[in-house]
């Protein structure tokens, strides 16, 4: 059982007045606004706790109190929730570092307050108690610097150096993408968008700022899916690039600035479809850079919104055949599955969904890509009748989906462009009139 605030300030208290003149090491901070050099103290870990806000394990957290509260870190069960969300994120990293640990000690220090609660370093400790853990150990040691402050009695200096030592430049390739957004808005309640971009190691505010509307798409995104709070739904890699993307495109197309070869002025409706199609999409598992960016990149002039025809037409064929899947809620799935935790009843779910919706939008999206390029090439006659005519070569007369009427009423209407192309050409009976 974890020891309680005041246990845990008079055993640190103690530590540092028994080791005042032998510290094990010096670190070198910036505290209440100017450089320290403070000393390093070998810490027993059950002197401390880990702080469930800490940045790295930001979705973790959030999403297990929207389903079940606050967690105490105090208690065993909340130190065992918290372990766990640790061990789980960057489990190769933590793997290295363990290894490390294991072969050559705790090399970078952390930092606890005066109360024992863990402000940089909660990773390290952790592995520190697995490795004691797993080697049968009586107690591990945490190497750290002791604050004079608790964070009830000074919360803006300790969160500000919380944030700097956790999400500065150096050390943010160590968190997952999704963790910053969330950072930044805890902070944006007691913090000016230029202190949090401070703290952050960013350019400006205006980087902040940007940090906060893909967050809000991203909350909008989970809201739709009946996942609001659920964050963890967010921490696969490939998930930022989609909403980063997203934002920008929606600002261009709302605001018509930087937008190459648009043929058309999309109105407040146009563009909140595109919002919601992109949101399928990324829920479809249209994530990487190839593919999804063909819906709305104003910058090239190459997507299916820049041309009101192919939009038109795809944007219908998406909701109708959206109009038609049947999903059921999380909440009848939960009826079904009373066994199932929340994230198996979740990704049940979505792979349900994926089922349903894949062959739909792999036909939308051709049809809309195939439309894209004609309309790209329709400067180039010959590139396009080329494949008009390969393409018709290449078609397979012998099974009997050919003998439907839908591919009758087909061959008529690509009869009657051809008849239409002949006669601009004064073209009669494979001959030229002229």
């Amino acid at each position: 059982m974890p020891l309680d605030s005041k246990l845990r300030e008079q055993k640190l208290t103690k530590l540092k007045e028994d080791k005042k003149d032998n510290p094990y090491s010096y670190k070198e901070l910036n505290y209440n606004n100017k450089p320290c050099k403070l000393p390093v103290y070998e810490i027993p870990t059950e002197y401390l706790i880990f702080n469930q806000y800490n940045g790295r394990i930001g979705t973790y957290v959030k999403t297990y109190e929207k389903q079940n509260g606050p967690i105490d870190a105090s208690t065993d069960e909340g130190e065992g929730i918290i372990y766990d969300f640790l061990l789980e994120s960057k489990k190769n990293r933590n793997l290295e570092t363990q290894e490390s640990i294991e072969s050559n000690g705790q090399l970078e220090y952390g930092i606890v307050t005066k109360d024992g609660i863990i402000i940089d370093g909660n990773r390290r400790c952790m592995i520190l108690k697995k490795i004691a853990k797993d080697k049968k150990q009586a107690t591990s040691y945490f190497r750290a610097v002791i604050l004079d402050d608790t964070l009830d009695n000074a919360p803006k200096e300790i969160r500000k150096l919380e944030t700097t030592y956790q999400m500065g430049v150096d050390e943010k390739v160590d968190y997952n993408a999704i963790e910053k957004y969330l950072k930044c808005k805890d902070l944006n309640e007691d913090f000016s968008l230029e202190e949090i971009a401070k703290m952050m190691g960013e350019k400006d505010g205006n980087v902040i700022k940007r940090y906060l509307a893909i967050l809000e798409l991203m909350d909008e995104y989970l809201d739709n899916l009946g996942y609001s709070g659920l964050y963890t739904k967010l921490n696969d890699e490939k998930m930022e690039g989609p909403f980063v993307d997203l934002i920008g495109y929606l600002e261009k197309h709302k605001s018509g600035k930087n937008i190459v070869g648009r043929e058309w002025i999309p109105d407040e409706t146009d563009i909140d479809d595109l919002k919601m199609v992109y949101f399928d999409y990324i829920r479809g598992g249209y994530r990487t850079a190839h593919g999804i960016r063909d819906i709305g990149n104003p910058a090239k002039g190459k997507s299916f919104f820049n041309y009101k025809k192919i939009w038109s037409n795809f944007v219908e064929n998406h909701f109708k055949d959206m109009g038609l899947i049947n999903e059921e809620s999380i909440e009848d799935y939960r009826k079904k599955f009373p066994n199932l935790s929340l994230k198996d009843l979740i990704d049940k779910r979505d792979r349900a969904w994926v089922e349903k919706t894949e062959p739909i939008f792999k036909r939308n999206f051709g049809k809309a890509r195939y439309s894209l390029d004609n309309e790209l090439e329709s400067s180039l006659p010959i590139v396009l009748l080329t494949k008009v005519l390969d393409t018709l070569d290449s078609i397979n007369t012998e099974i009997d989906a050919f003998y439907t009427e839908e591919v009758k009423e087909l061959i008529q209407e690509i009869n009657s462009k051809n008849w239409e192309l002949k006669k601009k050409l004064g073209i009669k009976n494979g001959r030229n009139n002229n």
